[in-house]
């Protein structure tokens, strides 16, 4: 019989592909910095247009359908 124990690895995020569109409205934001701040599923996603890099807010257990911007700087 085959060994069913999960695998001694992890996985993790390199980049986030696509936009959330679809039931949502108002969920796509640019700050001062030239920085892209929108959702995908339950991953919020910052992408700074200058480097060509994504920081991710992976504290969701669900899709996000809706955010709102209080202050220029996003922090995580």
């Amino acid at each position: 019989m085959a060994d069913r124990t999960a695998p001694s690895c992890q996985l993790r995020l390199e980049w986030v592909y696509g936009y959330r569109g679809h039931q949502c409205r108002n969920n796509l934001y640019y700050t001062a910095g030239k920085e892209v701040v929108y959702f995908v599923a339950g991953v919020g996603v910052v992408y700074n247009t200058r480097e060509h890099s994504q920081k991710f807010f992976l504290g969701h257990n669900d899709d996000i359908i809706r955010f709102s911007v209080i202050r220029v700087v996003v922090e995580f």
